[in-house]
C-alpha cells in the first residue's frame, strides 16, 4: 500500500527525506570517486617511485656486471663469476620489476634487449669458463651493456611524465563529472523542495483565507480546505465555527430588527405626545411643564436617531448587494443633506463651504443620501461653535471623490483603528444635541462597499478629514461651478 502523508508533520518528514535523497546519492558518489582517485594517485605515485629505483639499480647492476664480465676475462678468477652469478639474478628481478610497472612499449623492448644480451653476456662468459686457454679478453660492442641501460633513465622519466599526463586528465573528467552531478542533483533536490513548499503552504493558505473570511463576516460560504488530515480536520472545525457563528449573526440581527421595530411604535407615541402637550392641545402648560415637555421631545428625538442607526444598520448588514442600481448625482444629494443640517448649523454658529463639481455615479441614491448624512453629522458634531465645515466633490481618474473636512478636535490616533467598528465611540467630545450609537462610520463603510468604494481618514493638522472614493459614470451634466454657502 502506498505511503499517503496524513499529517503536515509527515509530509515535512517525506520532503526532508526526498530532498536529501538525491543529495545523500551525490555525496556518497563524491566520495566514491574521490576516494577511488585518491587510490589511483597513490598507487602511481609508489609505481613512479618503485620505475625510478628500478630504473637506477638495473643501470647500476648493469654496469657492475659488464665490469665483473670484463674483469673475469682477463683474471679467469671463479670468484668474479660467482659474484657476477648473483648480480645477474638481481638484474633479472629488477627488470621483471620494472616491466611489471611500464606502460611503454620503448622501455619494455629496451628492457628485452637488455635481457637478451645479457643471456648472450653469460653464455659467453661460461664457454670462457669451459676453455680457460681461450685468449680473447675483451668484451665486444654488442655485448656491452653499458650501451642499453644508459637511456633507462630517461625512458622511465618520459613513463612517468605520461602517467602523471593521464592522472591530470582523469582528475579532470572527475571535476567534470561531479560538476555535472551537482547540476543534475541540486535542481533536482530544488525542485523536489519546491513541490513540498507548495503542498504545505498551499491547504496552510486555504486555512488562512477560511481565517480571514470569518473575521471579515462573510457566513455564507462553507469552509472546505484539501490537504492531510490533520489539516481537513481544522477545517472542518472552522466549518463548525462559521456555522455557529453564523447562526449567532442571524440571531443578532433577528434581535436587532426586533427590538428596532417594538423601539419605534411606542416611540412614535411618546414623540406625538410630547408633541400634543408642547402645542398646547391639552392645555396650557406652566414653565416647569414646559421644560419637562421639553426633555421630553429632545429624548424621544435621541431614541429616534438611534432606533433608525439601528435600523440602518441591521439593513446594511443583510445586503449583500445593491437592492437597485440608478444613476445618483452626487451635486444634488449633497445640498439637501445640508439643508437637513441648516437648523443645527444655526444654532452652534457653523459655517458650510461646498465645491461641487456634477458627478454622477450608479448606485442606491438613500443609502448614498444616508452616507453623506452622517459624514455630515460627525462633522457638525465634532466641530466648535463658530467653525467650519468643508464638503468638496470632484472627479478624479475615472472616481468621484467626495471630502469633509471640519475643523475641530480631531480623531485620537488610539481611536483611529476602530473607528468605523460597530459600536465604537471615540474618546473626543461632541458638541451636538444628541448622542451617537456608534453605527453612523460603520454604515458608511458597508454601503460604500455595497458600492464599490471606500472611505479613508485623511492625515490633517486640524479636526477629522473623510475621503469617500466611488466608481462613476461620466455624464454630461451643465457645470454649476463651485458653491459656496455661509451661514
Amino acid at each position: 500500500m502506498p505511503f499517503k502523508p496524513t499529517t503536515i508533520l509527515k509530509l515535512t518528514l517525506l520532503g526532508f527525506v526526498l530532498v536529501a535523497v538525491p543529495l545523500t546519492i551525490g555525496l556518497l558518489s563524491t566520495v566514491y570517486q574521490v576516494d577511488h582517485l585518491a587510490g589511483q594517485m597513490q598507487k602511481t605515485v609508489h609505481d613512479s617511485t618503485q620505475a625510478v629505483e628500478s630504473g637506477r639499480l638495473i643501470a647500476a647492476q648493469a654496469l657492475s656486471m659488464e665490469r665483473s664480465a670484463g674483469q673475469y676475462m682477463v683474471l679467469r678468477d671463479e670468484a668474479i663469476l660467482s659474484r657476477y652469478q648473483s648480480q645477474r639474478i638481481q638484474l633479472a628481478q629488477e627488470i621483471e620489476r620494472l616491466l611489471a610497472l611500464s606502460h611503454d612499449p620503448a622501455l619494455s623492448k629496451r628492457l628485452k634487449r637488455l635481457l637478451a644480451r645479457e643471456g648472450s653476456l653469460h653464455q659467453k662468459l661460461q664457454e670462457a669458463a669451459r676453455q680457460p686457454s681461450q685468449n680473447e679478453k675483451k668484451l665486444t660492442e654488442t655485448e656491452r651493456l653499458s650501451e642499453l641501460v644508459r637511456p633507462i633513465p630517461f625512458d622511465v622519466t618520459r613513463m612517468i611524465a605520461r602517467e602523471s599526463h593521464a592522472m591530470n586528465q582523469q582528475i579532470s573528467q572527475v571535476q567534470r563529472l561531479l560538476l555535472w552531478q551537482a547540476a543534475a542533483l541540486i535542481p533536482l533536490a530544488l525542485f523536489i523542495a519546491v513541490v513540498f513548499s507548495v503542498l504545505i503552504s498551499r491547504p496552510l493558505r486555504r486555512l488562512s483565507a477560511a481565517i480571514r473570511q470569518l473575521g471579515a463576516g462573510a457566513f455564507g460560504t462553507a469552509i472546505d480546505v484539501a490537504g492531510p488530515q490533520d489539516i481537513r480536520e481544522l477545517g472542518e472545525q472552522l466549518d463548525w465555527l462559521r456555522r455557529q457563528l453564523a447562526a449567532l449573526d442571524e440571531q443578532k440581527l433577528l434581535f436587532l430588527h426586533h427590538v428596532s421595530h417594538e423601539l419605534k411604535t411606542p416611540l412614535t407615541a411618546i414623540r406625538e405626545g410630547a408633541g400634543l402637550l408642547r402645542d398646547g392641545i391639552a392645555g396650557t402648560l406652566s414653565q416647569e411643564q414646559q421644560e419637562v415637555v421639553q426633555i421630553l421631545h429632545e429624548s424621544s428625538l435621541q431614541l429616534q436617531h438611534q432606533v433608525e442607526s439601528l435600523l440602518n444598520f441591521n439593513l446594511a448588514l443583510t445586503q449583500d448587494k445593491l437592492p437597485a442600481s440608478e444613476s445618483a448625482d452626487l451635486a444634488a444629494l449633497v445640498p439637501e443633506v445640508v439643508e437637513k443640517h441648516r437648523l443645527a448649523m444655526r444654532m452652534r454658529n457653523i459655517s458650510m463651504e461646498s465645491r461641487l463639481q456634477p458627478t454622477v455615479v450608479n448606485g442606491a441614491p438613500e443609502q448614498l443620501r444616508i452616507v453623506i448624512d452622517n459624514l455630515l453629522s460627525n462633522a457638525i458634531k465634532y466641530s466648535a461653535e463658530g467653525g467650519k465645515v468643508l464638503i468638496s466633490l470632484y472627479q478624479e481618474n475615472q472616481k468621484a471623490v467626495l471630502n469633509v473636512v471640519d475643523e475641530g478636535v480631531g480623531i485620537l490616533p488610539d481611536d483611529k483603528p476602530h473607528i468605523f467598528e460597530p459600536f465604537f465611540q471615540g474618546q473626543s467630545p461632541s458638541h451636538g444635541p444628541l448622542q451617537g450609537t456608534g453605527l453612523g462610520l460603520s454604515i458608511v463603510e458597508r454601503y460604500l462597499r455595497l458600492h464599490g468604494g471606500f472611505i479613508e481618514l485623511i492625515k490633517t493638522r486640524q479636526g477629522a478629514h473623510f475621503r469617500v472614493i466611488l466608481p462613476m459614470v461620466i455624464m454630461q451634466v451643465p457645470n454649476v461651478g463651485n458653491k459656496v454657502c455661509t451661514n
